[in-house]
């Protein structure tokens, strides 16, 4: 702890000049007093500047904390920020994962059916096949009638 002092104050106190002649105990009490109100005002004083350095401390550490605190004020709002995006993208992907199912269910419906319709013309082109099968014989059965009749009612040639 370094004592300054004011140097006008200091020689004031210091020089006084000592007595010449024997002095009344009551100026000496007052001399006495005097010596140690100067001894006081120098540890006030001392006291004072430490106080005011100490002041200067605690408010460069206010101001330092300040800092920190708007630097990770900041840094809470970009997390938000983030987080809330998140949440955002989140929720898209979970709207693009209801609509995939709803398009995958719609699809394996149509399927389904496409399947469904594809059982029932494939019996119907069994069926065809098989009336197309009939009316080929039909139709050899009945040119083989008509070929009969034909022969039938051809001229026989005398000269064959």
């Amino acid at each position: 702890m370094q004592i300054r002092m004011n140097p006008v104050a200091t020689a004031t106190f210091e020089h006084t000049p000592p007595p010449a002649r024997e002095e009344n105990p009551q100026l000496q009490q007052a001399r006495a007093k005097l010596a140690q109100l100067e001894t006081l005002l120098k540890q006030g004083r001392s006291i004072l500047q430490d106080l005011r350095s100490q002041v200067d401390d605690v408010k460069q550490e206010r101001d330092d904390l300040r800092v920190e605190r708007d630097a990770l004020r900041d840094q809470l709002q970009n997390a938000v920020a983030e987080r809330n995006d998140a949440n955002g993208r989140h929720e898209e992907m979970s709207q693009l994962m209801a609509d995939l199912r709803a398009d995958r269910d719609r699809v394996a419906d149509e399927l389904r059916s496409t399947e469904m319709r594809r059982a029932t013309l494939e019996e119907k082109l069994g069926a065809a096949a098989g009336d197309v099968e009939q009316l080929r014989a039909d139709a050899d059965h009945a040119l083989a009638l008509a070929r009969e009749i034909i022969s039938i009612y051809e001229p026989v040639d005398p000269h064959p």
